[in-house]
């Protein structure tokens, strides 16, 4: 530390003793050569003096003019310098400014839930540098995936999954207010008899089924119409069992032989929500397990023909089906 503070007192001294220097050697000469032309232009001691000071005081001048100049420069250079930067800082400020406001306007525009949109900012904002690479790069997926079904959503096109989904399922019955009209299939396994009871019995389907009493505690119809392919299936313990679950739940339930439902062979559940959206799943294969199918896809349907379509559908399999 005392290295640089001697430095820093001793620079400006050094500049004013040249100063002082060319101002004595100024005066000398000033003098010096009044001396030489004395006997010429008769000049006297006190010109000679006035002379010599005035020289001096004139270089002195012009030193300190020179400086100046060099230091004015160099303020301008530096106010240049300065102000170049705080108008990158105000520009990006401004960009910030206008992104956030464009962000704001569209979200009052958004007939989202405002509180839920703060909340998902709210949880990414507490996001520091400490979350793993692992974490973040989760969070990050997730935030992808949330902002892919969202614009999704918003443009009523299909959603569709690999596999069997569980949020949308359970998010939809969840928020439904009007109807749930939906269709469940009954099929015969390679090992016998076979219901897909594997997804009522578990986790998934008891919470469903959790979600379906309190949609019905809030004024929401729930039909269901289960389509089996054999009558030996009305029979079996599965069957019988998850009818009446459903039953004591207060869904109206139905049951429709499947031989005239898909002439191509094909099995697809389908649930039609507030007539507005259908959940649709299709199995990978008919009954190879004695559980439930495995799920191929899972596809979630806006478009206003074809849910008006499964809504004919539905309506006919229900004048066709009969009560248990």
């Amino acid at each position: 530390m005392t290295p640089s503070i001697d430095g820093a007192t001793a620079s400006p001294a050094r500049p004013l003793l040249q100063k002082i220097g060319w101002t004595v050697l100024a005066g000398f000469v000033a003098f010096s050569g009044s001396a030489l032309f004395d006997e010429v232009l008769h000049i006297t001691i006190a010109e000679q003096l006035v002379l010599t000071f005035i020289t001096g005081g004139v270089t002195l001048l012009v030193q300190y003019l020179a400086e100046f100049e060099k230091q004015l420069r160099l303020t301008q250079h530096q106010h240049r310098d300065v102000l170049s930067h705080l108008n990158r800082v105000i520009d990006q400020g401004f960009a910030s400014v206008n992104e956030a406001t464009s962000l704001m306007d569209t979200m009052d525009r958004s007939s989202l839930d405002k509180d839920s949109v703060k909340r998902v900012i709210r949880a990414a904002g507490v996001f520091r540098g400490s979350a793993g690479p692992l974490v973040r790069a989760v969070a990050d997926s997730e935030v992808d995936r949330l902002s892919e079904t969202l614009g999704t959503l918003a443009l009523g096109h299909e959603l569709f999954y690999e596999g069997e989904d569980r949020e949308l399922l359970l998010a939809l019955t969840r928020k439904c207010t009007k109807s749930m009209m939906a269709t469940s299939w009954a099929t015969m396994s390679a090992n016998g008899m076979g219901f897909e009871a594997g997804f009522w019995l578990n986790d998934l389907g008891g919470r469903y089924l959790s979600l379906q009493r309190m949609a019905l505690r809030r004024g929401v119809t729930i039909k269901r119409v289960f389509i089996y392919e054999s009558p030996e299936l009305l029979q079996s313990e599965a069957i019988r069992r998850i009818l009446s679950m459903q039953q004591s739940a207060g869904i109206e339930v139905k049951i429709v032989a499947g031989g005239a439902v898909s002439p191509d062979g094909s099995i697809s559940d389908f649930i039609v929500f507030d007539e507005q959206v259908s959940y649709e799943t299709t199995p990978v294969t008919r009954g190879e397990t004695v559980t439930a199918p495995w799920l191929l896809t899972t596809r979630l349907v806006m478009a206003e023909e074809t849910v008006r379509g499964r809504l004919v559908r539905y309506h006919e399999l229900w004048e066709e089906a009969s009560y248990p």
